[in-house]
């Protein structure tokens, strides 16, 4: 059996494999969407969410420069600029942030271990 491993705020922290149910763990199920970092609601497992101004700081300061600059000459980096900086909230794994970071990383603006490190 899987089960996910949760932190004090309910956030898994990891997937184990185990007969017997590790303590402060919840059992995964085929398709429930587990996957470190997400939140256990009770009932199934959220992706994060930020506001935009958090989003954005999970970014260094050299990474949000680096967006700024290239924004300047490239339509699709300001077009995701622009999305993040106006939404309300931003979730992990909605497709507009997932195709945003995926070209971010595409363009060597981050790389593929930040990528996943900003949005876990």
């Amino acid at each position: 059996m899987n089960w996910a491993i949760l932190d004090e705020n309910k956030r898994v922290t990891s997937i184990v494999t185990s007969e017997i149910r590790p303590e402060g763990s919840v059992k995964v199920t085929e398709g429930s969407g587990a996957s470190v970092g997400y939140y256990w609601n009770g009932w199934t497992f959220d992706a994060p969410r930020w506001s935009s101004y958090d989003f954005l700081n999970r970014f260094t300061s050299a990474e949000r420069t680096a967006i700024r600059a290239t924004a300047k000459t490239d339509d699709s980096v300001a077009d995701f600029l622009m999305l993040a900086s106006s939404a309300h909230e931003i979730i992990a794994d909605d497709p507009v942030t997932l195709a945003g970071m995926n070209y971010l990383v595409s363009e060597a603006i981050i790389t593929s271990s930040r990528k996943a490190e900003i949005l876990s």
